[in-house]
């Protein structure tokens, strides 16, 4: 995306998340997680991000894939990643550094497959991200048999050890389990947890794709054009 307003817009989410990040931390009573129950005050702080449209920008695989002559986008959303080479968006490593400096751990959970991982994390170490050598803190699909492209069940995993703080990410899978709701049970839930976003959960704009695009029609996947947006969904899997 090439617009100022885009990148004004991701400035402010981070900005909004490093305000929220020291609330947080005062308060002991706080998790982003929706499920997270029991004693978690003392267990040591961390948050939780998507990678793609919210740490690294895939607008120039969704330039290629307007290409015409692409038949294949899961190909080519393979050979995008790993190039690795995709930026950061605008204040996400200014961020994530602060978050470090607080004594707190940054997961990263990703709906790109777990074969991918080598090249995910190459590529998030190319922009600057420093990632643990003592724990696992990149989480893909099917990197264990219960990891769904369905989040909670990584998003239970980091609570298992951790206070989350907060969650980040541009799809509503980001946040709390939403697969294959319909549009109006989407807007519902956004509505139940008002209280939650710019507190424990930033979004980002990401207008290009995501599970509202299926959504959207309802599932029904069947002209060309909407099957190929189908096979770009699940390919790119940021959800």
């Amino acid at each position: 995306m090439t617009s100022a307003e885009y990148e004004g817009t991701v400035r402010m989410g981070y900005a909004v998340a490093r305000v929220q990040l020291d609330t947080a931390l005062a308060d002991k009573s706080r998790t982003a997680v929706v499920d997270q129950v029991g004693d978690f005050s003392k267990l040591p702080p961390a948050i939780i991000m998507d990678i793609d449209e919210t740490v690294l920008a895939t607008g120039p695989y969704q330039v290629r894939l307007m290409d015409d002559t692409v038949t294949r986008p899961a190909d080519l959303m393979a050979r995008w990643v790993e190039d690795a080479n995709a930026k950061a968006l605008p204040g996400v490593l200014e961020f994530i550094a602060y978050a470090e400096s607080r004594g707190v751990t940054v997961f990263f959970v990703t709906n790109r497959n777990s074969e991918k991982e080598a090249a995910t994390r190459r590529n998030l170490e190319t922009v600057g991200i420093k990632l643990p050598t003592d724990r696992d803190t990149v989480l893909l699909e099917r990197e264990r048999p219960d990891w769904t492209n369905d989040k909670t069940t990584r998003r239970a995993f980091v609570a298992a050890t951790h206070r989350v703080l907060t969650l980040l990410g541009d799809d509503l899978n980001d946040f709390i389990s939403a697969v294959r709701l319909t549009s109006a049970e989407r807007r519902a839930v956004v509505a139940r947890e008002s209280a939650r976003w710019g507190r424990d959960w930033i979004i980002f704009p990401n207008p290009m794709y995501g599970s509202w695009e299926g959504a959207a029609i309802n599932f029904q996947f069947r002209a060309p054009a909407d099957d190929r947006r189908r096979i770009k969904n699940e390919s790119i899997r940021a959800e």
